[in-house]
Order: structure tokens, then sequence, then C-alpha cells
């Protein structure tokens, strides 16, 4: 029987801190799979490195080409146009 990790060694072995992992839990975000025991989450460890094998394989790069140049942004209130062009954005 192989030992579970707890929330808050995947969250030292994965670089996150330890309320992400539940915070991703709680909604569903992209976790490796995990049982409760109780109100805590242990991960069994040949499943974090299975995820963290699909994650990196999934995980795509931009090309040059697509990448846009930062444009700093604009500070202050936006403009009518503005909030008007982000609304056209969000609600079609």
């Amino acid at each position: 029987m192989e030992a579970l990790l707890t929330a808050d060694e995947l969250a030292t072995y994965i670089g996150l801190s330890v309320q992400t992992i539940y915070n991703r839990h709680s909604n569903g975000g992209a976790l490796p799979r995990c049982i409760t025991i109780g109100r805590r989450l242990r991960f069994y460890p040949r499943d974090v490195e299975r995820w963290l094998e699909q994650m990196a394989a999934h995980q795509e790069r931009p090309k040059l080409a697509e990448v846009q140049p930062a444009v700093p942004a604009k500070r202050g209130r936006p403009t009518k146009a503005e909030q008007m062009a982000r609304r056209q954005a969000r609600f079609g």
C-alpha cells in the first residue's frame, strides 16, 4: 500500500499554494484524481505523476507570429466607446 499525498505535500510538489488546491477541488479545476477522507484531500502519487505528464503533453506554446506585443495599459476611466466595445465582445 502506497502512502497518499496530502494537499500540503501536493502543493509543494507541483508548486501551487494549498488554497489553490482546495479552490480547484471545489470549483472542478484541473487536479489529479483524489479521494476525501473526512474533510481532507488525499492524492495517489501515481495519479499525480500521470496527471503531470498529461498536463505537459497538452501544453502548447504559441508561435512567434501569434504572440501579440505587450501594449501598456491605459490609465484612467475607459471611454464610452471602449465600454461599449467591451460589452459587445462579452454579450455579442
